[in-house]
């Protein structure tokens, strides 16, 4: 996962953290439309015709998928994982310690009991050539290309354990919003199987066409229900292998397991750089499925 920069003045502040805030202070869906198809307009003039990805039609299978996000703000991509795809990504991820919130490593096996969550290192994700062509797949980058109206960045990559824990939960784990970008659309992938008991990932149906708050305080099922419907809730279950995209900025959550962990991955794409995040790409021969303007935050060449 990547550290978040000091978003207050002192040491290590810088004032591009100011942007962070200035999207969250615009918490209504129809000025935030309006500031993004700018951003995105920017970033299509800046780049010219080299990037041409935004007026393609998404390939294969999952181009239906853009009208559902837009009218759901979620949507499966069947198919996209396969199973040895999967085996891969969990065999090369056996050797690799996890980081816990405090900031301790640990193999798997030696998580402390009530441990909430613990993941994997950035560097280690982008090693694994397996997980680096899934966030880099044609189909993905099209479909964010198109809901964005821009070439995406990919601006956050993280592989996660969620635990069965008695000692409360994660803000994660309750109703919130992401407020990280003006426009931006996670991949997620389920790399353990996921039932009702096993923390599934649970996003309120059209709330990223709504208004925000310009306090990050989490929201109640009670007010939920309320504001959207009793129904309102899809809870989004699967084997290992299960990919869904969604817009965050919508109402979600990811349950607390009970029966036993889960491990997801989850990628960003986004207009812009998320300002709230600290940067260091790391030095990586050029491979070529991969893009370096999509890819620039995490990766240089080496």
């Amino acid at each position: 996962m990547l550290d978040y920069a000091r978003l207050t003045p002192g040491p290590g502040f810088q004032p591009r953290a100011a942007l962070y805030y200035v999207q969250r202070l615009v918490p209504l869906p129809g000025p935030r439309r309006w500031v993004a198809r700018g951003i995105a307009a920017a970033i299509n003039a800046s780049h010219g015709s080299r990037r041409q990805t935004a007026a393609a039609k998404p390939a294969g299978p999952w181009g239906e998928t853009l009208g559902t996000i837009r009218r759901d703000g979620h949507a499966r991509l069947d198919g996209l994982v396969t199973p040895a795809a999967v085996r891969d990504i969990m065999a090369y991820l056996a050797g690799h310690q996890v980081v816990a919130s405090d900031g301790r490593s640990w193999s798997l096996d030696r998580v402390p009991p009530g441990t909430p969550m613990a993941s994997y290192p950035l560097e280690c994700l982008l090693r694994c050539p397996t997980i680096l062509a899934l966030i880099n797949h044609p189909a993905v980058l099209e479909c964010a290309a198109r809901y964005l109206g821009c070439t995406p960045t990919i601006s956050s990559l993280g592989v996660r354990w969620s635990f069965p824990a008695a000692a409360g939960v994660a803000d994660t784990q309750l109703f919130h919003r992401d407020p990280d970008d003006w426009r931006f659309l996670k991949l997620f992938v389920y790399l353990t199987d996921v039932d009702a008991d096993s923390g599934p990932h649970m996003f309120v149906t059209g709330s990223h066409k709504t208004a925000g708050r310009l306090r990050a305080r989490p929201y109640s099922l009670k007010e939920i229900e309320a504001t959207y419907g009793p129904t309102s809730v899809a809870t989004i279950t699967g084997p290992a292998g299960t990919c869904f995209l969604a817009d965050t900025y919508g109402i979600h959550r990811g349950a607390v397991p009970v029966s036993r962990p889960r491990l997801m991955l989850q990628v960003q794409y986004s207009l812009l750089p998320i300002f709230a995040f600290q940067y260091q790409p790391m030095a990586m021969e050029p491979r070529p499925q991969v893009d370096a303007y999509v890819n620039r935050l995490l990766l240089r060449p080496s």
